[in-house]
């Protein structure tokens, strides 16, 4: 079903985002599948499989994630202690050494639930004792820290200046969040600030982003009702011929992804509805294609049975419109060619069986075999013995010529001869291949000498059969 293929979409794009370091993101997607398939009910044992893995690394993740606040945050406070029982010489190596360790616990604090109170009160007075042996060099990263909170300000009132330019006309969602992302990596570029400061800043840049983020939800909702009504529109397609159905579904479709986002939460259950909602007019469809299918299996089973027939078959195969694509059709389609290409060899093998023994049919007064060409039969019952042994010798010549057999080193003159003749296009006059074969065996049947070859006739005849050989396809 097609809700079953937009559901492994998602699980793919989760995957992706995991492996980019985006770990909430994936996880979103993860728990929006899951509701999906809690809404669907029954599913596929391939996409179950599918969402157990993913859900075990959804899970994977949320243990690293746990691990890495709370954890986390006594583990900087471990470090810190290390740091005050064992100062590091250099009082600037010492200094830098905070100042990261402050970094990593302000960017805690910005990506995930604020410390506890006692945390950030244990943390705040180690920080300051292990500050003390580097307390000429306070006064040059206070600064820095008063620097960065500047900049967060810039920032803050930056989005506060885009908010009132835009808020006449905003853009659309996707560049409102794009907006967002870009100034939220560039906020986490100016770490840390005084911790005085990080609280109000804090506040400050949630508040100047709040319009934003309100206008995003603003626009999401609005999408929303419009995906519901296209969903609606598909809902009233009632048709009576599949096919036009499906055109008006698809191009519902287009008009349905030609709208923007309608929030993460809300777009894998318009998916499903609006996939479901398209569902009946592919039933019929399917219909059709198991029918087809079928009798593909029955032509499939009848190709070289008796009374089969090549032709009848290809006119059914034209017949058939939904299944073209499907690998039953392509191996049908192959059964039949190999099958005619196995009777095309068993005509050609009983054409050359008949026309090696030619001059054995000399004389007779019918001719039963009628693999044999009229022309031919008939030169064979009256042939006109003309004698002209250099006549057969020459047809013979320029049959291996054809057939790509070496002649003789005596007869290289006469092969020079006829090649010169060919490029010249005097000896072909315009015949094909099988033309130009016939003329040359009525050549050599009516320029025997008699009805028993002589020996120089029958060394011809040995030479021309094995150049027929070559030149099977090309029998008159």
């Amino acid at each position: 079903m097609e809700t079953h293929k937009i559901l492994f979409e998602s699980l793919e794009k989760a995957e992706q985002h995991f492996e980019a370091g985006e770990i909430r993101n994936g996880q979103k997607i993860v728990n929006e599948v899951s509701r999906s398939i809690r809404a669907e009910g029954k599913v596929s044992n391939k996409l179950r499989h599918r969402f157990n893995f993913m859900s075990a690394q959804s899970r994977y993740f949320n243990d690293i994630s746990s691990f890495a606040t709370n954890p986390k945050r006594n583990e900087i406070i471990k470090e810190i202690e290390a740091l005050i029982a064992a100062p590091i010489d250099n009082p600037k190596k010492q200094a830098n050494a905070i100042h990261g360790l402050q970094t990593k616990w302000q960017q805690l604090d910005q990506t995930s639930k604020p410390a506890g109170r006692e945390q950030w009160e244990t943390f705040k007075q180690l920080t300051d004792k292990a500050w003390e042996p580097c307390a000429q060099y306070y006064e040059e990263l206070k600064t820095v820290k008063v620097s960065n909170a500047k900049e967060r300000e810039k920032i803050i009132e930056g989005i506060l200046k885009y908010t009132e330019e835009k808020s006449s006309r905003w853009p659309g969602l996707i560049e409102l969040s794009k907006y967002l992302s870009q100034t939220f990596q560039l906020w986490q570029t100016f770490a840390p600030v005084m911790d005085d400061d990080f609280i109000k800043l804090k506040s400050a840049y949630q508040n100047a982003r709040k319009p934003i983020n309100d206008q995003i939800r603003e626009q999401e909702t609005k999408n929303l009702k419009l995906k519901e009504t296209v969903i609606e529109q598909v809902k009233l397609i009632n048709d009576e011929d599949s096919k036009v159905c499906i055109q008006k579904y698809q191009k519902l479709k287009r008009a349905y992804q030609d709208i923007g986002p309608a929030g993460k939460k809300n777009e894998p259950n318009l998916w499903k509805i609006l996939n479901e909602s398209a569902d009946r007019f592919y039933e019929a469809e399917k219909s059709i294609a198991n029918d087809e299918l079928k009798i593909i299996e029955s032509l499939a089973a009848d190709i070289g049975k008796d009374g089969f027939s090549i032709s009848k078959t290809k006119d059914q195969i034209r017949e058939l419109s939904k299944t073209r694509k499907s690998p039953e059709f392509l191996k049908l389609q192959k059964s039949l060619k190999a099958f005619e290409g196995q009777q095309a060899q068993e005509i050609i093998s009983k054409k050359i069986t008949s026309y090696q023994d030619l001059p054995a049919l000399l004389e007779l007064d019918t001719i039963e075999n009628t693999s044999i060409e009229k022309e031919i039969v008939k030169a064979l019952i009256k042939p006109t013995y003309s004698g002209d042994v250099d006549k057969i010798k020459e047809a013979v010549v320029m049959m291996e010529l054809m057939a790509g057999v070496d002649c003789p080193a005596a007869d290289k003159a006469i092969k020079q001869k006829l090649t010169l003749e060919m490029l010249q296009n005097k000896f072909s006059q315009g015949l094909n291949e099988s033309e130009k074969l016939k003329g040359l065996l009525l050549v050599i049947i009516n320029n025997l000498k008699a009805k028993k070859l002589s020996a120089p006739e029958s060394k011809l005849w040995k030479r021309a059969q094995i150049a027929l050989n070559d030149l099977a396809k090309h029998l008159p």
